[in-house]
């Protein structure tokens, strides 16, 4: 048992045998010695036992936000409808040309496809074959879920996974889009924190924003900003260059309806925008591989930190606070490291739709 966390059932499988002994005597049993058919017996029994406290415990746990794991946190969230985002395919649109071979026939749906003989997508209906030479455009859907597919850009020539005479040419007329990987528990998790435990419409800016997040998995953040009267602007950060225009405009509709937003609301959706830092950093340290570990981590949860929330302050002050604490004992900025359009590497408040994007470059002196 991890003692580290909290359980509802405390147990010790040892204490327990000690009683079960204790008890076996005081009932007239004899003394065992090991070995002996009924302490072979009575560890059977034990095992059973300490199965049952186990199951019990795990039972009550997943009842609970903190440590409810897989379908048991889809239960919790289905419970304060706020569903887990499941892995989706993604959509593109492909223009065929067919052949004049004055036969009739049909490409079926479900019908495979590829640019690069790696990835595949299919048709999503039916292309009835006239026997004639024609110009269509159809849409396609990747073979598997998940972002992957979303890598199939406008342009790309695509060959048939079996060659079909009818067909002289397909090519990809709008990116594919859309793909999304499924939601991981500690991501679902901390999305159900923020609905609130509840059914919500939106309003306030929280539930705009847990509204926005519930889209789709490739947002980051969510930041719901009053624009006057009336005017709700949502901003969007996102972990994808890739079906950009396909997400704001899903996030719009979320939060458009009239069962989601008060009457008097009108939303529209931004993609947040990005104020860019550049930080040449030397140090000194005393180069062991922990210390260097330690180092290159701090890096990592400082751009995790000012990175991926928008409207947070740049604050390079953290950043060496954590380079001081993995062990780094000097540390300077060096040429080339500057914020935005000032290159003053120091506190600085950013306007409320924007987020610090940038680059960290350490140098052992």
């Amino acid at each position: 048992m991890d003692s580290t966390e909290l359980h509802y059932l405390t147990y010790d499988p040892d204490e327990i045998w000690k009683e079960m002994l204790i008890n076996y005597v005081e009932a007239g049993g004899e003394v065992m010695y090991p070995g002996d058919e009924k302490e072979m017996l009575l560890k059977g029994v034990l095992a059973d036992i300490v199965q049952v406290f186990a199951g019990v415990d795990n039972a009550l746990r997943m009842m609970t936000l903190r440590y409810a794991v897989g379908e048991y946190l889809d239960i919790i969230g289905e419970l304060r409808s706020c569903p887990r985002i499941d892995a989706s395919a993604a959509l593109a649109t492909v223009t065929i040309v067919t052949n004049q071979t004055g036969k009739t026939g049909t490409l079926p749906a479900g019908t495979a496809m590829t640019a690069d003989g790696e990835r595949f997508y299919m048709l999503v209906q039916d292309l009835a074959l006239t026997g004639y030479q024609q110009t269509v455009t159809m849409e396609i859907v990747a073979d598997r879920a998940g972002s992957a597919g979303n890598g199939l850009l406008a342009g790309s020539q695509m060959a048939l996974a079996v060659t079909n005479e009818a067909i002289n040419s397909i090519v990809v007329a709008t990116d594919a889009s859309g793909g999304n990987e499924a939601e991981d528990d500690e991501t679902y998790r901390e999305r159900i924190r923020a609905f609130m435990l509840a059914s919500v419409s939106t309003g306030p800016a929280q539930q705009y924003e847990a509204a926005a997040k519930a889209v789709s998995s490739d947002i980051v953040d969510a930041r719901a900003l009053n624009l006057g009267a009336g005017q709700v602007g949502i901003y969007l950060l996102l972990s994808t260059s890739t079906g950009v225009s396909a997400i704001l405009q899903s996030v719009a509709d979320a939060l458009s309806g009239d069962d989601t937003r008060p009457m008097t609301d009108q939303v529209s959706v931004y993609q947040a925008t990005d104020v860019t830092y550049t930080l040449n950093i030397s140090y000194t340290a005393d180069g062991s591989s922990a210390t260097n570990a330690a180092i290159a981590s701090a890096v990592e949860e400082y751009q995790r930190w000012q990175d991926n929330v928008i409207g947070r302050a740049f604050n390079p002050d953290r950043l060496l606070a954590l380079l001081y604490q993995a062990g780094v004992t000097r540390a300077l900025y060096g040429n080339g490291s500057v914020f935005g359009s000032d290159g003053e590497i120091e506190y600085t408040e950013i306007e409320a739709n924007e987020r610090c994007k940038g680059t960290i470059t350490l140098t052992s002196m």
